[in-house]
């Protein structure tokens, strides 16, 4: 019976893939944390529309509240500010994304190197077990032909090579 195909860097293949896995894991969490900030901005957002649309009805009336106005566009103000911090803090994690995507194209690399060399060498060992059945192949039959030929009237008669005679016996 063969061998069955043993490749001697399994366990550097499966720490590669480890820290390929890893690398997806760290850029999806990327990936998330700059989609917050995302939503966090729309919700600010609609939140200043939301204001802005309370200042300009408060506006409307005869009446003019002056603090009502200012407290209204320091929370604006504030608002923007908030965003203009999100979006310096989103700034950074697209640059750090962009960090990990790089690692993770190194790591997928490194990775499809391995799976690469355990392809071809699984292949040259499918070859090399073809030509060895091949070869006991061609070696029984070698050596039925060489017993045929060997064997009294058994060139005739190829029941012989059973066991058997010509008159079924």
């Amino acid at each position: 019976m063969a061998k069955r195909f043993r490749f001697r860097l399994e366990t550097l293949l499966r720490v590669r893939q480890l820290r390929e896995r890893e690398a997806k894991r760290k850029v999806a969490a990327q990936q998330a944390e700059i989609a917050r900030v995302d939503q966090l901005n729309a919700q600010t957002l609609r939140e200043i529309s939301v204001q802005q649309a309370a200042l300009v009805d408060a506006q409307r009336p005869g009446y003019v509240d002056a603090t009502l106005l200012t407290r209204g566009r320091a929370w604006i103000m504030h608002l923007r500010g908030v965003i203009m911090q999100r979006q310096a803090r989103r700034e950074v994690l697209v640059r750090e994304l962009e960090k990990l995507q790089d690692e993770l194209r190194v790591a997928r690399t490194q990775s499809r190197i391995i799976e690469k060399l355990r392809e071809r060498r699984r292949e040259a060992y499918e070859r090399e077990q073809s030509v060895r059945a091949q070869a006991e192949a061609d070696e029984l039959a070698q050596q039925l032909h060489t017993f045929a030929a060997a064997a009294p009237g058994a060139a005739s008669c190829p029941a012989s090579i059973a066991g058997q005679s010509a008159d079924g016996r």
